[in-house]
């Protein structure tokens, strides 16, 4: 049986995590947890581009690289080759790696690290899987990430108020919805009163390309600032939103952490493990529509659409700080078709 370091009064704590943005969203939860068991602020060494979203987790404190203090407990929760470095190099008296999903367990992570939890994700959402394992010997129960608003200094100039936010890409090509059916679902809203619309997107040249072909099939004028963006500005953005329409993503983990209303696009990634669905946050997914999972490209435009409709319209004021399981695709019946 694993043991840990009893933490209570003013420990320390040093988390090590180097993914990506919405990763790092669904870690807030057990970052967080942390803090409150070290009733201290924690330390966090994450990609220095990171700094801006760290800056809105409670209890979080940004690092770069290590510093020369000693902690009581360090946790790391990723089996990346800088990440374990920098475990080595830190100095605390308990050292934790956390194994998520696809990580695997090296030979140099068993003598850096005085425990190692390498746990099956079963059916959990990722952000639960990252709080429960995250073992302090305490009594919280789980609360989905949060995020504190932004600073309005990091407000991007749109002409836009009160919009709804499509955000089209994310770090992978393989989460992409076609182009002709972007346009023709934006197209569709802007018909039927819903807008304006503000685009965004990463900063990659394949991302903003991606965006630039789907404005040029649109009938109907949109704020297009893919590419343009700071994190801070993307964050900003986000929370200003009335609604947030995402492929599988950063845009909607944040926009969740928020508390804001967000349809998210599902493919072939795992609606379980990446979305816990809410009165304000609705999943389409291929699985669901077409009886089977596969890519994007194929999921058709209909529920979207439905969704994007009755999310925009419904009040959900009432639920912004409890959860439940209604999910938008219960709007739509499955097709029965296949994917090709």
């Amino acid at each position: 049986m694993t043991r840990y370091l009893a933490l209570s009064g003013k420990s320390t704590a040093l988390a090590i995590y180097h993914k990506q943005i919405g990763d790092l969203v669904l870690l807030e939860s057990a970052l967080r947890r942390l803090a409150r068991a070290t009733d201290s602020a924690i330390d966090l060494i994450t990609r220095s581009g990171f700094q801006p979203l760290v800056s809105l987790m409670n209890g979080v404190k940004f690092r770069r690289k290590p510093a020369l203090r000693r902690y009581d407990v360090l946790w790391c929760f990723d089996d990346r080759k800088k990440s374990s470095f920098f475990s080595f190099v830190s100095q605390a008296r308990e050292k934790n790696l956390l194994i998520g999903p696809g990580m695997a367990i090296r030979w140099y992570h068993r003598g850096i690290f005085s425990d190692i939890t390498a746990p099956d994700l079963g059916r959990l959402y990722i952000a639960e899987f990252n709080w429960r394992y995250t073992e302090l010997g305490d009594s919280d129960e789980f609360v989905p990430p949060t995020l504190h608003p932004p600073p309005k200094g990091w407000e991007f100039p749109l002409k836009s108020k009160q919009y709804l936010h499509v955000n089209p890409t994310s770090g992978w090509k393989s989460k992409n919805w076609t182009v002709e059916k972007w346009a023709r679902t934006i197209d569709t809203l802007t018909k039927i009163g819903i807008g304006p619309i503000v685009m965004t997107s990463g900063a990659q040249d394949w991302q903003k390309e991606h965006c630039e072909q789907i404005c040029r099939r649109l009938k109907y004028p949109i704020e297009n600032v893919s590419g343009l963006t700071t994190l801070e500005n993307y964050l900003s953005i986000v929370w200003n939103a009335k609604l947030v329409l995402t492929v599988e993503g950063s845009a909607g983990h944040i926009a969740a952490a928020y508390r804001h209303k967000c349809v998210t696009l599902f493919g072939h990634t795992s609606l379980t493990h990446l979305h816990r669905s809410t009165a304000y946050s609705y999943a389409i997914s291929t699985g669901k529509v077409l009886g089977q999972h596969c890519r994007l490209e194929h999921l058709p435009e209909e529920p979207v659409i439905t969704a994007v409709v009755e999310l925009w319209n419904a009040d959900v004021s009432a639920y912004e700080n409890t959860i439940s399981f209604r999910s938008a695709e219960s709007l739509v019946r499955p097709r029965g078709r296949h994917c090709s």
